[in-house]
């Protein structure tokens, strides 16, 4: 499955997972910006890269 693919399944999941009263959308944005994991970082390269 193509990362682009992979990332918007992964933020529908989310946003379906964020209709609880506890804000996980927000508190994975804040451990992107704080930690800034490598998955991510491969990622975004994968996404703009094209594959």
């Amino acid at each position: 499955m193509a990362a682009k693919y992979k990332l918007l399944v992964g933020f529908i999941l989310l946003e379906i997972i964020d209709f609880l009263p506890f804000p996980v959308t927000s508190l994975v944005a804040i451990y992107i910006v704080l930690k800034k994991p490598l998955w991510f970082r491969d990622w975004v390269l994968e996404l703009y890269r094209g594959r």
